[in-house]
């Protein structure tokens, strides 16, 4: 119990420090997530199902830096409402597109090692970071829309060209603009935890043995050559 209670802390503590490094240091949005996850991969190697989600989110983690690097780059120019518009509407797409991918994360995982690693393929199986991790996923969707849309109230006058009498009470909702910051900080920390808490979640897995043919009794078919004895399934590949 003390261990759980320990673990449970740390996590806590882990998570508060990741959402400081990201609201108080001049790194790239997400770098250090990044950074991380990277180091989980190159480390927990053998945990396989680990390391294709690390993958899924660390690409489109680059592909969301590229896209919010060709906003700034290509429309500096333009008002403050348009930027924000498309970078909304990116962040958007791109946790959509993590989501979706993580909901069949298994079946994709399946079919690539059927076809890169078949003897591995009983190494595929739901994690508890592909249950949390999803819930966190509809968390980032929930914030990109509230963002996106209180940007599209508090700026109706120049987006939908209504009158400025129309448009005044809603130019001071800023308060998912203002939170914004924050709550992504604060998801991407927990991303990150639940992948560390996964891990250790599963290097705490026993090896599991499968059961053993009805015919072949304890230890009986050793030299047969055709597989009848005793199977040991890892669940992760270690």
């Amino acid at each position: 119990m003390k261990t759980s209670w320990l673990f449970y802390v740390t996590a806590l503590l882990f998570a508060g420090l990741l959402s400081y490094i990201h609201l108080n240091t001049d790194f790239f949005y997400g770098v250090a997530t990044l950074v991380i996850m990277t180091a989980l991969v190159v480390y927990y190697r053998n945990q396989v199902n680990i390391v294709h989600i690390v993958i899924v989110i660390s690409i489109f983690t680059l592909i969301e830096f590229s896209l919010f690097e060709l906003i700034e780059i290509y429309m500096q120019e333009d008002p403050a409402y348009k930027k924000n518009f498309m970078v909304y509407l990116m962040h958007f797409f791109v946790d959509v597109s993590v989501l979706l991918i993580l909901r069949k994360r298994v079946m994709y995982s399946l079919l690539f090692m059927r076809r890169f690693q078949p003897d591995n393929w009983r190494a595929i199986y739901i994690t508890y970071a592909d249950i949390l991790l999803y819930g966190i996923y509809i968390l980032f969707i929930v914030v990109d829309l509230a963002a996106f849309v209180e940007n599209l109230f508090r700026n109706m006058d120049y987006i939908f060209g209504v009158s400025e009498a129309t448009a005044k009470p809603f130019w001071s909702w800023n308060w998912v603009y203002k939170s914004y910051p924050y709550a992504k900080s604060i998801l991407l920390s927990c991303v990150v935890t639940i992948l560390l808490a996964t891990i250790f979640v599963e290097n705490q897995r026993p090896e599991q043995e499968d059961d053993e043919d009805d015919g072949n009794g304890n230890g009986n078919g050793n030299g047969n050559g055709n597989g009848n004895g005793n199977e040991i399934m890892h669940k992760t590949n270690k």
